[in-house]
């Protein structure tokens, strides 16, 4: 009887303390052909148990995500809906989509970091966190990103409200594993209606060239 009750001790440590954490799916899985060989692999990013541990696996590569606020308020994305798949994307003109990696979320705000397949590994893109972000309120004005009229240009773009309306728009080109600025301009815009350019459809983020997106939730 005492040598069952210890072992019984023992195994409820071991289950507090993430002993039989297993490894678990985090939002909708999406499917893509993200290494570029024609065919579509399953890609989602999975948790382990409810600790603040995160990998993006794509077909059978996966490599490990960690957010900066697992360092800071990690109780944020341990229990939430963050991080997960918000899209697929053909960003670079390198054979693949690249996947879009939603890290975490504000009040009005979502962040997020870009990733590819290279070789058969998955493959951050150079930068610091987030690459992207997207979201809208008075107060900080809205940000989108979207794709450019041409292969491999990604645009990320600024609108501030009237009555000092303006649009800041920023071309990088996807190249090399990384985002560089190319171009940057900047437009009066003291209007209501909704600006002219295609990065600032809906839904967000890539509304004209995301393959596959996760349902944005209110």
């Amino acid at each position: 009887m005492i040598r069952a009750v210890g072992a019984l001790a023992v195994l409820a440590l071991a289950t507090a303390f993430g002993g039989s954490a297993q490894w678990h799916p985090r939002g909708t899985t999406l499917r893509g052909d993200v290494t570029g060989d024609g065919r579509a692999e399953a890609v989602v990013v999975e948790q382990l148990g409810h600790r603040c541990e995160f990998r993006l696996a794509a077909g059978s590569s996966s490599a490990r995500v960690r957010p900066e606020i697992c360092s800071q308020k990690p109780s944020e994305l341990t229990d939430g809906p963050d991080p997960h798949i918000a899209a697929l994307a053909d960003l670079d003109r390198h054979p693949g989509l690249e996947i879009v990696v939603q890290l975490g979320h504000g009040a009005y705000m979502e962040f997020a970091d870009i990733w590819t397949s290279r070789d058969g590994s998955l493959r951050r893109y150079a930068g610091r966190e987030p690459h992207v972000s997207y979201g809208s309120s008075v107060g900080t004005g809205e940000h989108v990103v979207g794709c450019g009229s041409r292969a491999g240009i990604v645009l990320i773009s600024d609108r501030s409200f009237p009555p000092h309306g303006l649009i800041v728009r920023r071309w990088y080109r996807a190249q090399n594993l990384r985002l560089k600025l190319i171009r940057t301009k900047t437009i009066r815009w003291n209007s209501d209606h909704a600006p002219p350019f295609p990065e600032f459809r809906e839904p967000q983020p890539f509304p004209t060239c995301a393959k596959a997106r996760a349902i944005r939730t209110p």
